[in-house]
């Protein structure tokens, strides 16, 4: 009755109404698992019972069941801290068991030491175990874990991540993992931003050019510009023509409605259409012309290449050809 006791309800009911409720359904239902002795299904539902509503009971109750599935370091962590929980409370017998269990499991701990030489201490090293950092002053430690695999990895500011999975086996097991000294990063063959030069300066790298990339876009969009006032005034032509040789037309003048009047009222159209897309599309080329021959992050002409080049001046524009033989 005493050991039950201790182990009750560990839910403080400090905290939501709601949460509370859910902390004691989960609590209450780990108890069942681990009376059916299912304490693996029952450690994940004390630790959300904990996490909502925190208490020395629920935690002494966690602290069993991770000793039950064998994760003894982390059992010994949780009785530690209900014997220090419990000092000035007054819960002397949930004290007393907490003491005795955390001594009874100190034998048994599984140790992992991560051993970091000095020639691997670069500036900047992060040590991380179990997606937990680890601190220098635990470096060369052995340090008490669960038993089983553990994931330990190494990384620095322009070095290869070094990562190494190690198993610790249980009862009293120990490994040790040196992290060797970290390999430069390789550095890519084409930059992906854009760098300082030695004047302090930005400069483009090489297949990074958004100034030629909207200049070709202009082309192209200009491009179908100028086809299209080619289509609209061939059909101009086309339906002019048809006027003129309309049996209701004499010159200029056509009988409204017939034939040849809605043949010349389309060419008009068509034509006005032609014009339009004529000047546009020739404005867009143009300007598209005038960013792709003007980038200044053009690489110098090589030998036997030509380079063209288009120039504003006060009296208009000009083009010039350059190259290297």
């Amino acid at each position: 009755m005493l050991f039950a006791a201790i182990f009750g309800s560990g839910v403080a009911h400090a905290q939501a109404p709601s949460s509370s409720v859910a902390a004691q359904a989960l609590f209450d239902d780990a108890k069942r698992l681990v009376k059916q002795g299912d304490a693996a299904a029952a450690c994940p539902k004390f630790e959300e019972s904990e996490r909502l509503e925190p208490g020395i009971g629920t935690k002494l109750n966690l602290a069993d069941c991770y000793e039950r599935v064998g994760r003894t370091a982390s059992a010994w962590v949780l009785y530690l801290e209900v014997e220090d929980d419990t000092k000035h409370n007054g819960q002397t017998d949930r004290k007393k068991l907490a003491h005795e269990r955390a001594a009874a499991l100190l034998p048994q701990l599984s140790h992992l030491t991560i051993d970091v030489p000095p020639a691997t201490r670069v500036t900047g090293l992060t040590i991380v175990r179990d997606g937990m950092v680890v601190g220098s002053p635990q470096w060369g430690l052995a340090v008490p874990v669960d038993p089983g695999p553990h994931v330990v990895v190494a990384s620095a500011e322009g070095k290869q991540a070094f990562q190494a999975t190690i198993t610790v086996a249980p009862s009293g097991g120990a490994q040790t993992v040196t992290v060797p000294p970290l390999a430069a990063a390789p550095t890519s063959g084409v930059a992906t931003r854009a760098e300082k030069s030695p004047t302090g300066t930005e400069t483009a790298q090489p297949g990074h050019h958004p100034r030629r990339t909207a200049g070709f876009v202009a082309l192209g969009v200009g491009g179908v510009g100028l086809v299209l006032g080619t289509v609209f005034g061939l059909s101009a032509i086309s339906k002019n023509n048809q006027s003129d040789s309309a049996s209701d037309c004499q010159g200029d003048t056509c009988i409204r409605g017939g034939t040849g009047a809605k043949a010349r009222e389309s060419a008009r159209s068509a034509g006005n259409v032609s014009t339009v897309a004529f000047v546009l599309g020739g404005a867009v080329a143009a300007g598209g012309l005038a960013l792709v021959l003007t980038d200044p992050n053009q690489e110098a002409p090589k030998a036997g290449q030509l380079r063209a080049g288009a120039y504003a001046s006060r009296d208009g524009a000009e083009l010039s050809l350059r190259g290297v033989w």
